[in-house]
């Protein structure tokens, strides 16, 4: 699996940022898997009402793929949206000492009403927990 050159592109905020490791990861799982179901980019891109050029920015990581896009290509490409994270390192190495930024994210969480979010967030929580399992290598 080739990795493409780090390429720096607008976050939300208008911030610049670079993509990063899990960015390409999955953008790379999702290039494997059309191709492995010999599905072009302009089929799937007609079905998410995206360009064909956008989804070549998901594919080669230098866009990020949103959580309801990510579900909807799980869905297209007949996975699980753990699929994307399979083999990615530990996330000890992912973070390097990021990590320790949660310690003042996560009591807010806590706090959190029952909502959708809320439940967002657990969900996401467990589908890593759970890929871990399955893949002891992690």
């Amino acid at each position: 699996m080739k990795t493409a050159k780090s390429t720096p592109v607008l976050d939300q905020a208008g911030s610049a940022r670079k993509a990063d490791i899990v960015d390409k990861h999955v953008g790379a799982c999702i290039r494997e898997r059309r191709r492995e179901l010999q599905i072009s980019q302009q089929e799937i891109s007609e079905i998410l009402g995206v360009s064909y050029q956008q989804l070549q920015k998901y594919e080669n990581g230098s866009n990020r793929v949103s959580a309801g896009r990510l579900f909807l290509l799980a869905h297209i490409l007949k996975v699980d949206v753990g699929y994307f994270y399979q083999g990615l390192p530990p996330s000890e190495e992912l973070f390097r000492g990021r990590l320790d930024d949660l310690d003042f994210v996560m009591p807010e969480i806590n706090t959190l009403q029952p909502t959708s979010l809320r439940q967002a967030l657990t969900d996401l929580v467990h589908a890593i927990r759970d890929s871990e399992k399955k893949d002891p290598a992690n």
